[in-house]
């Protein structure tokens, strides 16, 4: 029986769970994970996980393209369906956006996704609560959706556990031991020493400050995401799909008979990765604290565009932690430092509908085999020549990052 490679993962978040599952599926590593808290209880359960399939490149569209047949596969294995597949709408108001369009169509069509073209009327059918104008158009989506994040990262779990994988939940990895360019294992809490082949960091926001005691300056920075909630709405139910929305900078879908909305502000809420606690659901960005000058900024526009946010109230507003770099894309890979350490972070508000591709491509590069993405688009070594330095301690840089949530207009 060939020696299975011996892998440590730091981080129970969906990514590092998603790793496992792959890895230890593949019957070629034995995998042992190592969470501080408890398993996707960080910044994995703030989020608002919109599995929207388009995507700004083609490699992108692929990652999420496998986390919904993963998904599908785990509900169908462990007998617990819990996404919400109510479609989503890509609508566009302007001739840029249509041709924005016609971009994700051609992806749909490359991966034999359906779609369908929909005009205002159909729209406004779907979603009685919108205020279009008339020559707004979208690209519809009927298998996308949204799904409770923390349950999917469980699963991840379950199935890596189910295939051998040593998950180990409240255990802190306190530091990496290195010889030469390799790391030979890390020490745990407990003072225990725990070899390893390959090294596999994915301890989301915090992964930047671990990795700086190790000279490895990671591209990304702790960005604010944020959304509201409103109160139980008579046009609103769970059926109705997504709605994304470029020309508005915003998105909204239903939760349960309550509307949930986001918006790209300017605001730069960002935050120096050593000032994050162990408790994320504790941490407060300095700047707009509450969220009510992301709101002001867009209050009218969201009124225009949805009357019913005039008359509802809004029961719940939360703040998340989303780790973003200068061009909105993850940080997969090798690093340059040491020839067996790997990273998965940086995902830009899309680790949840990225999660089963990061999983896959993840496992595929330890393995060494061929990657079924393009694996240069998101490698960590990709900002190597920026000026100024990506530096994940530099104020300037962290702004830059921030800067990159402010223009995002896909997932």
């Amino acid at each position: 029986m060939a020696v299975k490679q011996q892998v440590v993962i730091i981080g129970g978040g969906i990514l590092g769970l998603a790793i496992a599952h792959y890895l230890q599926s593949s019957e070629q590593a034995q995998v042992t994970l190592f969470e501080r808290g408890e398993l996707g209880a960080g910044t994995t359960s703030q989020a608002a996980a919109l599995l929207t399939r388009a995507r700004s490149s083609d490699s992108a569209a692929l990652m999420v393209h496998e986390t919904h047949s993963t998904l599908r596969m785990l509900e169908q294995r462990f007998n617990l369906p819990f996404a919400q597949r109510c479609g989503c709408l890509h609508i566009a108001v302007n001739d840029n956006e249509r041709q924005q369009q016609q971009r994700y169509f051609q992806q749909a069509q490359q991966l034999d996704v359906g779609t369908q073209w929909l005009d205002s009327r159909d729209i406004q059918r779907l979603l009685p609560w919108l205020a279009i104008t008339a020559d707004s158009s979208a690209l519809y989506y009927p298998d996308d959706g949204h799904a409770d994040p923390y349950t999917l990262a469980q699963l991840y779990a379950r199935s890596a556990r189910a295939a051998g994988a040593q998950i180990i939940s409240h255990c802190a990895v306190n530091r990496l031991e290195l010889q030469g360019n390799k790391l030979t294992g890390v020490h745990i809490a407990s003072g225990e020493f725990i070899r390893a082949d390959t090294v596999v960091l994915a301890a989301g926001p915090w992964s930047a400050a671990l990795a700086c005691d190790y000279d490895i300056a990671l591209a990304m920075a702790p960005v604010r995401s944020h959304y509201w909630i409103t109160s139980n709405q008579p046009q609103v139910d769970a059926k109705q799909p997504m709605a994304i929305i470029p020309s508005a900078k915003a998105y909204f879908r239903s939760e349960q008979s309550a509307l949930l909305f986001g918006v790209r502000d300017s605001q730069c809420c960002v935050a120096d990765p050593r000032a994050l606690p162990h408790d994320i659901h504790s941490f407060h960005f300095a700047e707009d604290a509450n969220g009510w000058l992301a709101l002001e900024e867009h209050w009218h526009s969201l009124l225009t565009l949805c009357p019913l946010l005039e008359q509802a109230q809004l029961a719940y507003y939360l703040s998340g932690v989303s780790s973003y770099t200068p061009d909105g894309k993850p940080l997969l890979g090798r690093l340059e430092q040491y020839s067996n350490a790997f990273v998965a972070t940086g995902c830009s508000g899309a680790g949840i509908a990225f999660s089963a591709g990061i999983g896959r491509l993840l496992s595929e590069q330890i393995l060494e085999q061929p990657t079924f993405v393009n694996a240069e688009e998101f490698s960590p070594s990709r900002f190597a020549a920026m000026q100024p330095k990506a530096d994940p301690m530099s104020p300037e840089f962290r702004l830059h990052c921030a800067r990159a949530r402010s223009g995002k207009s896909t997932g």
